[in-house]
């Protein structure tokens, strides 16, 4: 397993602004991180290069900006849309297709070893399960064949629905996620596992880790001071409500080695320019402790 961060970790400044991204991997790099994911959410926001017809040259610099720094990019978060929106007009979906297909290039452009994306909900008739399942699995059958001709992965999300209740989404719970991915019947189709939805969620962590086992591809990590409140989500792990030591445990128990990957954008974009640095390597730092956590566990589960 190998310590990551999403691009998002220095992205937005106080004021609004957009960080430089061949900046973040600057500063990101010299604060101890060498894995990074790409967060495609960040860069369709209005004034993005992503959006122009510029995106090619700017992924390549990206590119050439990590091979430089000597960083690489593992899991990616391409882009995502909700395809199963009823009152979505066709020109609309188009514009939404051509850019998750922008994003999964530009993903391998980059060199990513995994896709993640978002499962959608059907909740137009009385069997949002089974309506959903079925139109998930129509709309990413031919992405993940897509992916595998790329020699990337797909991984699904586990999505959050406490703050629609009694509203649901779709592959919310363990059990729904593993039944789809496993209807691929795939090495290419997994599972990105978001501790902070599932501790939302009030899901066991460990149960929920050991029952995905081999389909656990990705991962997102950070913690939450809120269940509703989107401002105090999205922080640094070990500084709020989740049991991270023994999520660790699990991780090594299962024998995960892909990426364990921050989506913490809520710690530094708050802070001024000038503590970036030192606020990188802070998580950087606890980082490092998760990781020396589970390098102890695989030794225990090893002897």
């Amino acid at each position: 397993m190998q310590l990551g961060t999403s691009t998002n970790l220095i992205c937005f400044r106080p004021d609004g602004t957009r960080f430089n991204l061949c900046k973040t991997l600057e500063l990101a790099s010299q604060g101890g991180f060498k894995v990074f994911d790409l967060n495609f959410y960040d860069w369709s926001l209005p004034g993005s290069v992503f959006l122009t017809d510029g995106w090619r040259r700017w992924i390549e610099d990206i590119a050439e900006k990590a091979n430089e720094l000597g960083v690489k990019f593992g899991q990616c978060h391409a882009y995502f849309y909700n395809f199963l929106n009823p009152f979505m007009k066709a020109e609309e979906k188009q514009y939404h297709w051509r850019l998750q297909q922008r994003s999964l290039e530009c993903c391998k452009i980059l060199g990513a070893h995994t896709c993640v994306l978002h499962p959608e909900t059907d909740r137009t008739g009385v069997e949002m399960s089974r309506a959903s399942l079925n139109a998930n699995l129509e709309y990413y059958k031919p992405i993940a064949e897509q992916l595998e001709g790329m020699n990337m992965r797909l991984a699904i999300e586990n999505m959050c629905d406490y703050g629609i209740a009694p509203k649901r989404k779709f592959c919310a719970y363990p059990d729904e996620l593993v039944d789809f991915v496993k209807r691929f019947e795939s090495d290419y189709v997994g599972i990105c596992w978001d501790f902070e939805h599932a501790d939302i969620m009030q899901q066991n962590q460990k149960e929920s880790l050991k029952y995905i086992g081999k389909f656990l591809f990705a991962t997102h990590v950070s913690d939450t001071y809120s269940k509703k409140d989107n401002r105090f989500m999205h922080v640094l792990p070990m500084t709020a409500t989740i049991h991270w030591e023994e999520i660790m445990e699990t991780l090594a128990e299962i024998h995960y080695e892909g990426d364990f990957c921050y989506e913490v954008h809520n710690y530094i974009n708050r802070l001024p320019d000038q503590v970036i640095p030192v606020a990188v390597r802070l998580a950087y730092e606890i980082g490092e402790y998760l990781m020396d956590c589970y390098k102890g566990a695989v030794r225990n589960c090893q002897s």
